[in-house]
């Protein structure tokens, strides 16, 4: 049996200013193979078979997580380095990450626009959030205008926040929740090892 871990942060609600770059963030972090955290904990580490990120925003807020599946023994060693990629996004992202991203975010929400079904539910969604709906090119400039400092400082806000932890299966090693906390309020340094 595998064990399922979540962390989750308080997302940004789809009319506030920082909705789309977290959507990009997310995108950024865990939104496929190229993504940093696939790269670093499945692909370099081998720690685990399932990570990503995702950002759903609703109304009046939103919810930012990460999911990761893994085998009991892996765990200690997955939760540090997880958090230390959250950090990292917090100090550094590269033109080339967000060029990539947002491409990615823009292509999915083409796509999303050939489905007829899609397409309705998008323009509900807009309605009912803005009143109207969002012309693309609209869509298109606020993805347009995202930069590199606003993603860091997102994620400095966003991953310095407490979080919330959920986990399922074998996770007897999984470090106790004020452990992670901890690791995540201190942006200047990241333990190799949580206590248990």
């Amino acid at each position: 049996m595998d064990a399922q871990i979540i962390l989750g942060f308080e997302g940004r609600a789809y009319h506030v200013r920082d909705f789309y770059a977290s959507q990009v963030l997310s995108t950024i972090l865990g939104g496929g193979m190229s993504s940093r955290l696939f790269q670093e904990i499945r692909e370099k580490h081998g720690l685990c078979y399932s990570v990503y990120a995702f950002h759903w925003g609703f109304s009046d807020t939103g919810i930012f997580g990460i999911h990761a599946a893994t085998g009991k023994s892996d765990i200690e060693e997955l939760v540090p380095l997880l958090l230390g990629e959250l950090q990292k996004a917090g100090q550094a992202i590269g033109q080339d990450e967000l060029d990539r991203a947002r491409a990615q975010y823009r292509a999915g929400l083409m796509m999303a626009r050939e489905n007829p079904a899609s397409r309705a539910s998008q323009i509900a969604r807009q309605l009912l959030l803005y009143g109207r709906p969002i012309d693309v090119d609209e869509l298109m400039d606020r993805l347009s205008n995202l930069t590199v400092d606003r993603l860091t400082d997102l994620s400095q806000r966003l991953f310095t926040s407490k979080p919330t932890v959920a986990a399922i299966g074998p996770v007897g090693s999984l470090a106790p929740f004020e452990s992670i906390q901890d690791a995540l309020a201190d942006q200047g340094s990241m333990p190799r090892k949580l206590a248990v």
